[in-house]
């Protein structure tokens, strides 16, 4: 759920609909939930489930379930990464790709072959496919930190370190 969340609370809902625009985005259960318990602290959030363009999923498979548990025991368990564990389960198990930012959460999903993205990596795509300017994608980095997103770079390094991971080419 971070990064609905941190996109949310910034208010950058319509710049994460200009990223994904044809693409199937999908939440779990899990991931509204945890957004949904935020909000009490963050009003912010409430919009995530108010998008048309975000459709929530549930999956109770004994498939999905058995993945899940394994994510979850992977990353702690206990009332942490449900989130996580939802999406790359769900992830894995409907071969699609998630939005994880996570390093824990990310290193397992890739360990297992499960198709990653990050915030940075479709503010990144956004800029390659001209979808937003460099100057808005540097503004909205600037609005993620300021709401607290965990981040490797600021607005002012973040084409530098894009650039540096090979994001922009």
């Amino acid at each position: 759920s971070s990064p609905l969340n941190y996109i949310a609370r910034a208010n950058q809902l319509p710049f994460l609909e200009k990223l994904v625009a044809n693409s199937d985005c999908v939440i779990t259960h899990a991931v509204e939930d945890e957004l949904l318990r935020g909000a009490s602290r963050y009003a912010q959030l409430y919009q995530v489930s108010a998008q048309k363009w975000i459709r929530v999923v549930d999956d109770s498979s004994i498939a999905f379930l058995q993945l899940f548990s394994e994510y979850h025991t992977r990353l702690g368990g206990g009332d942490h990464n449900i989130g996580e564990s939802a999406t790359l389960a769900y992830a894995e198990l409907h071969g699609l790709t998630a939005c994880i930012d996570d390093r824990a959460a990310r290193r397992h999903g890739q360990e297992r072959g499960v198709p990653l993205t990050g915030t940075l990596e479709l503010v990144c795509r956004g800029i390659r496919a001209n979808v937003v300017e460099e100057v808005e994608a540097v503004r909205v980095v600037d609005l993620l930190r300021d709401h607290e997103a965990f981040l490797p770079c600021d607005g002012s390094t973040f084409l530098d370190w894009a650039g540096a991971e090979g994001l922009l080419s």
